[in-house]
């Protein structure tokens, strides 16, 4: 049974990942060719709890969750941007893999286990569990419509993927989407007609989500790990790289073509854009580490 843990152990969990992280290299960003160096700075590093696995986009409270933690104590964390720490947490099922919250406050963990997946939602305030929907595979990647209701879920095997719609109000599946068996990481578009779901060899491809029909399919370069789209649709952020080094391609959706390259720091493991698109937040997560950089894009 999951079970609120105090605040003040929250703070000691974040402090002690910062204690380790900030003395390491998977803090420090990797410059990528061709950028500007200044650029590579973050504007701010937010401690998180050690081997953090994702988070979520920054609310209009300026907090946002973070899922971290070893595969036998997995917890979500609520973190104050501003104030740099670990508000409260909950405990949640050592399954869980990936996190996203709506506009309206509905957070949603997605589990996976060797053959089987689901989605938690859980209150976004308080982190209770609201209830839980099966899908048909373990979860990869998970992200929140722009409609406040929905949540695109990509899950499956390595033979086959699937993008489930459920919608957060009726928990219910309103719609699948088939995806590449090897797809990492799934964004809607701020429409939500279409879906882009990346693969681990940089290959981006848009699919309708009525249908389920490829619209467009192109390469960023290799090694895709996560995406994140502008809130005008017209911007895509593809994080990649293998081993510790990571950058992250902008793409201009109107020609499928990467026209910038930004630095990331080691061991990103996922990004999530703030609300109104300004700011990059680059997820770090290492068994010993743990912390979210912002980086400023305009």
């Amino acid at each position: 049974m999951r079970k609120n843990i105090w605040r003040h152990i929250g703070l000691m969990v974040a402090v002690a990942g910062l204690a380790v992280g900030c003395g390491t290299s998977a803090s420090h960003p990797t410059t990528a060719a061709g950028t500007n160096p200044s650029r590579a700075k973050p504007s701010m590093i937010i401690p998180t709890p050690a081997a953090t696995l994702d988070a979520s986009a920054p609310e209009p409270n300026g907090t946002f969750w973070v899922l971290a933690g070893p595969p036998t104590t997995r917890g979500i964390y609520e973190i104050d941007v501003a104030r740099r720490k670990v508000l409260g947490s909950v405990s949640v099922s050592n399954s869980a893999v990936a996190i996203a919250e709506s506009s309206t406050g509905v957070v949603a963990v997605g589990l996976a286990t060797p053959t089987t997946g689901a989605v938690e939602f859980c209150n976004g305030s308080t982190g209770a569990l609201l209830n839980t929907v099966p899908v048909g595979g373990p979860v990869v990647s998970i992200a929140a419509g722009d409609d406040g209701t929905s949540f695109y879920v990509l899950n499956g095997t390595t033979t086959a993927k699937t993008v489930t719609i459920v919608d957060s109000q009726t928990d219910k599946i309103v719609g699948n989407i088939p995806a590449p068996a090897d797809a990492v990481s799934v964004v809607p578009a701020p429409n939500e007609t279409s879906v882009y779901v990346l693969e681990p060899n940089g290959v981006v491809s848009q699919i309708a989500t009525t249908g389920g029909h490829i619209l467009a399919q192109f390469p960023i370069g290799h090694s895709g790990r996560s995406l994140a789209i502008g809130p005008d649709g017209h911007t895509l952020y593809v994080l990649k790289g293998q081993g510790a080094t990571r950058n992250v391609a902008v793409v201009n959706l109107a020609t499928e073509s990467v026209h910038t390259v930004l630095p990331a720091p080691a061991n990103a493991e996922a990004i999530v854009l703030s609300p109104d698109g300004q700011i990059l937040y680059d997820v770090v997560g290492t068994p010993t580490v743990g912390n979210v950089q912002a980086y400023t894009l305009s």
